[in-house]
């Protein structure tokens, strides 16, 4: 979007300035993209409508500013108070008889999903759920009676808020039918598809069944020929018997006399690294000898002669 905007000021570099607007319905989160675009909180936000009040410029550039607006209700002939309600255009607060809409509320939410979000089952109609949920929470009147009111107001914020989980499907086209859903499952959230026709998986036992003792069948006949071809290469039935070792040292010309002779080299070399090894020794001997020498000579160099001192008579 800032890149969006950049082009927008280039086309307009006559100007020293432009200025962008957000202009919609309330509640839809005008603020939250000017906070986004700025890295932080100029503007004030919250999850009811008629937050923003007044106009609001933010500069994001040097030639770009934003104007935070108040919400706008576009006047529509179809659209009646329960539409503007449910949409959040006007606040919880300020109306009357709430609970006039909770039979909207539940149409378009799922009973599980009502039942798993307040832990209430059983009731029958909006107003012995409202009495149920007010007599769970102790939302009492005097004389006992439950604030049905109260109770009320207190669903349709957790519907505008998000806390019960609700959508719109998509409009159908012309022609298109209607999806079924997705067979085995009962419509919760995170449910897979655990059910499967019996039918299907008895046909497909079946027919592994009757490919595995055809192979079965096929590798029998195939092992019996096999076994009448070959024969084997023993003794027994004739066949000849393979010196392998003689004949590999006929090939290489090797012979028993060459395991003696590698023997008498193995000794010759023992012999020759053992006198290399007592002339090493005998050599670094003689050199620790020449440098005491060379040590006890120049000791005696440095001797300074002692001078006498003549007595005086």
């Amino acid at each position: 979007m800032i890149q969006l905007l950049r082009q927008f000021s280039s086309l307009h570099s006559d100007r020293k300035q432009i200025s962008v607007g957000f202009i919609g319905y309330p509640n839809t989160g005008k603020s939250s993209i000017i906070n986004t675009l700025r890295k932080k909180k100029v503007c004030t936000v919250a999850p009811i409508p008629g937050e923003t009040k007044v106009w609001q410029y933010i500069t994001l550039m040097k030639r770009i500013y934003l104007i935070d607006c108040p919400g706008v209700v576009p006047p529509s002939s179809t659209d009646t108070p329960q539409d503007i309600l449910l949409r959040g255009v006007v606040r919880v607060e300020n109306v009357e008889n709430p609970e006039q809409y909770i039979p909207a509320v539940l149409s378009k939410t799922k009973p599980q999903h009502i039942e798993r979000t307040y832990q209430l089952k059983g009731y029958n109609g909006h107003i012995e759920f409202l009495e149920l949920l007010a007599r769970k929470g102790g939302r009492l009147l005097h004389g006992g009676e439950p604030d049905v009111d109260g109770v009320a107001k207190m669903v349709l914020n957790d519907f505008l808020r998000g806390k019960i989980p609700w959508f719109t499907p998509p409009p159908l086209l012309e022609g298109s039918e209607t999806e079924k859903g997705v067979e085995g499952r009962a419509g919760r959230l995170g449910e897979m598809g655990k059910k499967r026709k019996r039918d299907d998986e008895s046909v497909a036992d079946t027919t592994v069944a009757d490919t595995s003792m055809a192979d079965m069948e096929s590798s029998a006949l195939n092992g019996e020929e096999d076994d009448d071809e070959f024969e084997g290469f023993g003794s027994d039935d004739g066949g000849a018997d393979l010196d392998v070792v003689g004949d590999v040292d006929q090939a290489f010309g090797l012979d028993s006399e060459d395991e003696d002779s590698d023997a008498e080299v193995d000794s010759e070399n023992e012999d020759e690294d053992a006198e290399a090894e007592a002339d090493a020794e005998a050599a670094e001997e003689q050199l620790q000898g020449e440098l005491l020498d060379d040590a006890v000579v120049s000791s005696i160099g440095d001797r300074k002669p002692t001078k006498k001192k003549r007595q005086k008579t």
